[in-house]
């Protein structure tokens, strides 16, 4: 493929399927402008049309990413039969992606892009996946399955909670601390655990 094949303004779009395909196959580590540039089949200047530097191609790699996380948990929420099931839902559907996608949940997170506010695109998409979670905490408190706490408090916990299971599984690091058992079952556990932390509590009898 030559460079001729982009004139049409399509050339940023297959930059960045370039660096899916080499998350996908070699890891965080693989994903490089150069790199990109060699699969799509233009010179390695080429890319500085669209991209002016190594940092907002990677943004723009992991804006994906994080449209695909948003759209999974989104899935899962609407799939849910309840508002409290929908809160759950959206914990296990992030473990699952992460255990499906572990090359992209290690994207999510990549230590040059801790600054989203850089990247509009990626914040966007960023802060797209997070407010999924924030609604479905939102919704449960509402219907009175969760305290009512700053609902970004709450969606920051099980945020967390849900990445750092994730980061545990994909790095494979639950036998290093003693747990051989499912990681599903783990994650169940887990999310088991944190919902019942962030029960309404009840108020003195009358």
């Amino acid at each position: 493929m030559t460079e001729r094949a982009y004139h049409h303004g399509n050339l940023r779009e297959a930059l960045v399927d370039a660096g899916l395909r080499l998350l996908d196959e070699g890891g965080v580590e693989a994903v490089g402008i150069r790199s990109a540039a060699r699969l799509v089949g233009v010179s390695h200047a080429a890319p500085a049309r669209c991209f002016p530097t190594a940092t907002s191609f990677l943004a723009a790699v992991a804006a994906v990413g994080y449209g695909r996380l948003a759209a999974a948990l989104t899935e899962a929420v609407d799939a849910a039969e309840d508002t409290l099931s929908a809160f759950r839902a959206v914990g296990l559907a992030y473990v699952g992606f992460a255990r499906r996608e572990p090359n992209t949940f290690r994207m999510l997170t990549h230590p040059s892009l801790a600054d989203k506010s850089r990247h509009p695109d990626l914040l966007e998409a960023s802060n797209r996946a997070f407010d999924v979670l924030r609604e479905a905490v939102l919704r449960a408190q509402d219907d009175g399955h969760v305290a009512p706490a700053s609902p970004a408090a709450l969606a920051l916990t099980a945020w967390s909670t849900v990445h750092g299971i994730s980061a545990l599984i994909v790095d494979d690091q639950l036998a290093a601390k003693g747990y051989t058992g499912d990681p599903d079952d783990l994650a169940d556990e887990v999310l088991a655990t944190l919902f019942l932390g962030m029960r309404p509590v009840p108020g003195p009898p009358a």
